[in-house]
């Protein structure tokens, strides 16, 4: 047994050291991107952005994408139907905004994710009425986008060999204490796979040209019966033999309110939808934090019950975990320097959950990946779908339609909350 777990002990220590090696190339590559000045490409372009339900702070996020600092851009906002409490929010902020707007309803989705159906409608009408757009943007309500967003998000786009760009979303934390903190850190561990040839897009923020978007087909990919908007989109331009490049500006804040049910709702989705597009991802990550919890936990367990002397054991272990503290870190910092200064205080702040929750996200990715294993059901917004493949959803629940009252009292809600956030920050 000794021997058995110092040979896992040292693999533990090679994998520490290759996710530090990843994360000093990632804050390398994103010191580089901010110095550099970036390419004045600022075609015509479509941003859409999907919309179901209030968000925390949604009217904040959505004037943000109503004030890029980008002179030829658009936005396209998409609900399921009028009775959704967003559609009725974004209609009185389009009402007191000079920015082109189009707001759309795309109907109840059939045989595919809500959001890639909203999608599509968005890129219907783009083709019926609109032409000369060059750029297709998607987003994200739940993200808050900085003033030079669009325009950096938009620039690499100029390279040929760059098939789409995308940022990617960090969750500071609000409210839900503890367990907002530990989603952030769940979250931070996927900039490892972002660099001039990112590993996917994100769909919260996604560049693509149009030319390139229609080449590639991927509207009628979504339309196959996609859940995953974002993984077929990086399929289809991987397969092209196109670069996905990462833009480190486009770092995007989303604010995280978590409890713990909804932390493990949350993160057991996302691998489940991992398992599904993307199964090589999947296996990655059950083979390292498999190897991570069982020489951890376990090797303690065995040093503690006296099964192992813990001579080389422990220092391999110590070494890993001190390696662990330091990726964490270098991400958190990074991460500070790439946000606006408001929400840099709060991930500064919080620094000590990227250095030292990293064991705790294990285990938390190894329930995910237990969970994920078992089934290929989702709830998402209040929808259930059964992905049985990357091209075949079947949605086998759906929310109860929402009355007239109860739209107005979800509003009134909204805005009462919106406005309490509002007196405290003046206070």
């Amino acid at each position: 047994m000794e021997n058995v777990f110092s040979l896992l002990a040292f693999l533990l220590l090679v994998q520490s050291f290759a996710a530090l090696v990843a994360g000093l190339r990632f804050a390398r590559y994103s010191w580089q991107a901010l110095s550099n000045a970036r390419d004045r490409y600022v075609p015509k372009t479509a941003v859409i952005i999907p919309c179901k339900g209030l968000e925390h702070d949604f009217e904040e996020n959505i004037v943000a994408y109503l004030a890029q600092d980008y002179r030829q851009y658009e936005l396209i906002f998409v609900t399921e139907n009028e009775a959704d409490p967003a559609y009725h929010v974004i209609k009185k902020i389009l009402a007191e905004s000079n920015r082109s707007a189009w707001l759309i309803t795309a109907g109840e989705a059939k045989n595919r994710g809500q959001k890639v159906h909203n999608l599509c409608a968005a890129i219907a009408m783009l083709d019926a009425v609109d032409r000369k757009t060059e750029v297709l943007v998607f987003a994200d309500s739940d993200a808050r986008p900085a003033a030079n967003w669009l325009c950096d998000l938009v620039s690499p786009l100029s390279d040929p060999r760059v098939g789409a760009a995308t940022g990617f979303r960090w969750y500071v934390p609000v409210k839900g204490g503890f367990w907002s903190h530990l989603l952030s850190v769940w979250n931070a561990g996927t900039v490892n796979l972002f660099g001039e040839r990112s590993a996917f897009t994100w769909g919260g923020a996604t560049a693509i040209n149009r030319d390139t978007f229609e080449a590639l087909r991927i509207r009628q990919q979504w339309e196959e019966g996609a859940v995953s908007d974002d993984y077929v989109l990086t399929r289809a331009v991987q397969a092209e033999g196109l670069r996905i490049k990462f833009v480190p500006q486009c770092l995007v804040m989303s604010e995280a309110k978590f409890n713990f049910s909804e932390l493990l709702e949350f993160t057991t989705r996302q691998m489940i939808i991992t398992r599904v597009y993307v199964p090589r991802v999947w296996w990655l990550a059950a083979i390292t934090h498999s190897l991570f919890n069982f020489t951890l936990w376990g090797g303690l367990g065995a040093w503690a019950l006296g099964k192992v002397s813990g001579e080389l054991l422990l220092p391999l272990l110590l070494t890993s975990l001190f390696l662990g503290v330091i990726t964490g870190g270098v991400r958190g910092f990074m991460a500070a320097q790439l946000l606006s200064d408001e929400y840099s205080y709060q991930v500064k702040k919080g620094i000590w959950a990227y250095c030292l929750l990293n064991p705790l996200v294990s285990l938390l990715y190894l329930y995910n990946l237990i969970a994920s294993a078992k089934t290929r059901r989702i709830v998402w917004r209040g929808i259930g779908y059964e992905m049985i493949s990357p091209k075949e959803t079947v949605i086998w629940q759906r929310p109860e339609a929402l009355s007239a009252s109860d739209t107005s009292e979800m509003q009134r809600k909204h805005s009462e909350a919106a406005a309490g956030s509002s007196s405290s920050r003046d206070a």
